[in-house]
Formats: structure tokens, sequence, C-alpha cells
């Protein structure tokens, strides 16, 4: 856990995970996934946009690591990291100087 006094660090890697989640259709990515794992054509049906968008959303997620992906077959499925929210939300606890509550 990190202590009060976040380093810069800390906080230039809170910005850069929140970064990633500053567009809606990420959001609505991650919401899909936290129902279960996906792959991008269910993701494609399912939030009707196009295959080459979600692949490059999904790409942005996996590298913040709010998303992970396995080859199942000839397919790749994708699901949330629950982990990495739980960290994002420490983390600005720590910054907040509070404990949000659900």
């Amino acid at each position: 856990m990190l202590d009060r006094n976040i380093s810069e660090r800390e906080l230039r890697r809170l910005v850069r995970k929140f970064g990633a989640l500053h567009s809606v259709l990420r959001l609505r990515i991650l919401a899909a996934l936290a129902e279960g794992e996906s792959n991008v054509r269910d993701l494609e049906v399912k939030l009707r946009v196009s295959q080459p968008l979600i692949s490059w959303h999904l790409t942005q997620l996996r590298q913040a690591g709010f998303v992970e992906a396995s080859r199942v077959g000839r397919e790749v499925h994708y699901r949330v990291v629950p982990t990495a929210l739980r960290e994002l939300v420490k983390i600005l606890e720590v910054v907040l100087g509070f404990t949000l509550k659900d």
C-alpha cells in the first residue's frame, strides 16, 4: 500500500491508467467483459462497433493492464483483470485520502 505522500512517479502512473479509460467505448468494452470472457466478434455484435475499432481499444486496455487475452483455438478471448481495477481504486483512495464506498 502506498503512503499518503504519493510520489510523482505514482501520480504519473495513475494518470496513464485513468487515461486508458477516457473513452466511452473502452468503458463499454470493460462492462461487457465484466459479464464474462468474450472474443472480438462477440463484442462487435454486442456493442455494434466495427472489429478494427474494438481491437484497437482492446489493445489500449491490455497495455494499461485492465484486460488480458488468451488464445482458444483460432480465437483470442479477452477478460477483465480484476486486480488492476482494485489497484486503481486503492491508488485513488491514497490520493484522495479516504476510502471509497460501494
